[in-house]
């Protein structure tokens, strides 16, 4: 598991952001963290318009 730098907290959901910048989501029902997947080339392309 990787080491966490920051979370987040409201108030349903937990997430956290390892070293490396991946982003994790807290399952409460599961009791475990998954990686959050999504596609950040897509968001700097929108920077700037």
């Amino acid at each position: 598991m990787a080491k966490f730098i920051q979370i987040c907290a409201s108030q349903n959901d937990l997430f956290a952001l390892d070293e490396d910048g991946v982003i994790y989501q807290y399952h409460f029902n599961a009791k475990t963290w998954v990686k959050l997947i999504g596609n950040r080339e897509s968001d700097e392309k929108g920077e700037g318009a």
